[in-house]
């Protein structure tokens, strides 16, 4: 389906369509999370914490907007390069206190280097599987990653190398049962995405929806949305604002992503298997806990409206 079809059935399609039907049966199983690192960057640098303060710091700001808005469980996205340890002993404390917390892990992992030299990318995906053993010790089921491009590949060839990296990482995660899938960034078309997710074969790697990130990516959000639905295994929900040729952060609602069209589709997705939809603020100048806090309300407010939360 190009995108002038796809745009005339979703006219076609009327008010549930846009939003503003509760999203149909089956039911999804939908549950907020929080983009750890990212959503209080400035806050933190500000603070100059050190590692483990920092940490901590995040973990408390998640665990109070859960508990504002009643979000039970929430996820929370983690680096373990933020981790104060990678030690097993700590990592059982972790997943203990997370546990205590009702925090449900999605952890990043590395592994994908997009690279014609094989001791580059032996190495990243021997870094990649030491992830992948992190995360299901820690409890976690769902997996996110991004690439290392080298750029003197052909565009061809860089789809190819980042199939081949999948595949194995996506082996090394389906045997420890974990899904995988790969973020919308800054290179990788909606097309390539789904072109690697599928040339992976193999049913536990996926695609990582980021709403925001398809505008840097020249794409229309609802349309790569609908795109990548079947293979979406997680979701960052943010907003974006364009000033002055730079993409910025601003609560859900208040930026260019049509989020009432957007999340019935990106919804869907949430039938098969629980899914997140990680709130995430990327901002340069607004205030990180007002855009939150107005993003975590538009988010609640669309579940309650939808009956996926009370």
């Amino acid at each position: 389906m190009d995108r002038r079809t796809f745009i005339a059935a979703m006219a076609a399609a009327g008010p549930a369509a846009a939003g503003l039907a509760r999203t149909a049966e089956p039911r999804a199983e939908i549950i907020v999370g929080s983009l750890s690192g990212q959503n209080w960057h400035r806050e933190i640098r500000r603070l100059r914490l050190d590692r483990a303060a920092r940490f901590d710091y995040i973990i408390r700001k998640t665990v109070a907007i859960a508990k504002e808005f009643g979000f039970s469980p929430m996820a929370i996205d983690l680096d373990p390069a933020a981790f104060p340890s990678t030690e097993k002993s700590y990592i059982d404390e972790l997943k203990a206190r997370l546990r205590e917390s009702d925090l449900w892990p999605v952890v990043e992992v590395g592994g994908v280097a997009v690279t014609y030299d094989d001791e580059v990318r032996l190495a990243a995906l021997e870094a990649g599987r030491r992830d992948l053993e992190l995360a299901a010790r820690l409890g976690a089921r769902t997996c996110t990653f991004s690439p290392d491009i080298n750029g003197r590949a052909t565009r061809a060839a860089t789809v190819r190398l980042a199939t081949e990296s999948v595949r194995e990482l996506g082996r090394s995660a389906k045997a420890l049962g974990l899904r995988i899938c790969q973020e919308n960034y800054d290179y990788f078309s909606s097309d390539d995405l789904v072109r690697i997710s599928e040339g992976a074969g193999l049913d536990n790697v996926g695609i990582l929806n980021d709403t925001g990130n398809w505008l840097i990516l020249n794409e229309d959000p609802l349309f790569a949305t609908h795109k990548c639905l079947p293979r979406t295994f997680h979701a960052h929900v943010r907003d974006y604002v364009l000033e002055k040729g730079v993409y910025n952060g601003v609560a859900l609602g208040r930026g260019l992503v049509d989020f009432p069209a957007l999340l019935p589709v990106l919804a869907q997705a949430a039938t098969k298997e629980r899914m997140a939809f990680t709130i995430e603020l990327d901002t340069d100048n607004r205030d990180e806990d007002e855009e939150l806090h107005e993003s975590y309300r538009y988010a609640k407010a669309w579940l309650v409206a939808n009956g996926l939360m009370k």
